[in-house]
């Protein structure tokens, strides 16, 4: 947060934001009127991702972009209801072949989804197009790669031969391409901020990691954080550490390239912005349970 230059006792909760419930009820009745909303997946969850997209992509409203951050909020309550395994587990490894070969998913959700990503993608020229259609279809095989390991017993045992493999499921799971894309206007060329993407993607990746720690360790996860400390043989807190100096590094990076490539400020601007808003909506959400260190004000 310190080197966001996010100070936490200026943090507000969500109800006190003016945006934030008038936000919340445009994407709950947008997910209404595309008849997204059923017996398994709510309102709960569309508050998720519109929590999420407030905090990180409200600025696009009054401009070109102005349907990306109610379109996000739809994508992401998606990516959170994978995550927590709303979908059945056929349904999610048949997901990539039905895709391709342009079949209807087993579940009308998964092609909710689907249409989202391809309204989202489209709005942006090609590369960038593409790069959020793929982002998806690897974060739902990466889900599916999780429940193999983990009913294989295999997601505890890291081979110390294999040490890119636990950045590898993080890169796939955590929709940080996903995350960075979004977070410029649908008409700025892709070619301006595509050299900044690896550290973009690696600064969501380690945030994600960061703010989710606590309640991973909590739950008795094997993270990534906790995959790296037993092939270094090290406690989690120095692995925890070291990422959090690498995301410092990769910001500082992503900022420069950022800068050079737009000297106006505007693309910098759109990226802490929204990794900004990331870290404060992870701050504030109960799930990842960051209140509990009683760190704000309230």
């Amino acid at each position: 947060m310190r080197m966001l230059n996010i100070d936490p006792l200026a943090i507000i909760p969500f109800e006190r934001s003016p945006t934030f419930n008038p936000f919340v009820d445009k994407c709950i009745e947008t997910a209404r009127q595309r008849n997204y909303l059923n017996d398994t997946f709510q309102e709960k969850h569309i508050i998720i991702g519109a929590a999420a997209a407030h905090h990180a992509y409200l600025y696009h409203e009054g401009t070109e972009s102005h349907d990306i951050p109610v379109l996000s909020s739809l994508l992401m309550a998606f990516i959170y209801f994978i995550d927590d395994n709303g979908f059945q587990q056929q349904s999610i490894a048949q997901f990539g072949s039905r895709l391709v070969s342009g079949r209807p998913q087993l579940e009308k959700g998964l092609d909710d989804m689907v249409a989202a990503t391809a309204e989202l993608a489209d709005m942006y020229e090609p590369i960038t197009g593409d790069l959020l259609r793929m982002t998806i279809q690897a974060y739902v095989m990466s889900n599916q790669l999780e429940q193999e390991l983990e009913s294989g017993g295999m997601q505890s045992k890291v081979n110390k031969n294999a040490p890119f493999f636990p950045t590898i499921m993080k890169t796939s799971t955590s929709c940080g391409t996903l995350a960075f894309l979004l977070s410029f206007p649908c008409d700025v060329p892709s070619t301006s901020y595509i050299q900044a993407l690896v550290d973009g993607i690696w600064v969501h990746d380690i945030t994600s990691d960061i703010m989710s720690y606590y309640k991973e360790a909590i739950n008795g996860e094997f993270t990534r954080i906790e995959q790296i400390a037993q092939m270094k043989g090290s406690p989690g807190s120095d692995v925890l550490g070291d990422l959090v100096k690498t995301m410092v590094q990769s910001h500082e990076r992503t900022i420069r390239v950022l800068s050079a490539s737009d000297p106006s400020g505007s693309l910098v601007s759109y990226y802490t912005r929204a990794i900004e808003g990331f870290v404060v909506f992870q701050a504030l959400y109960p799930r990842y349970r960051i209140a509990e260190f009683g760190i704000f004000s309230f």
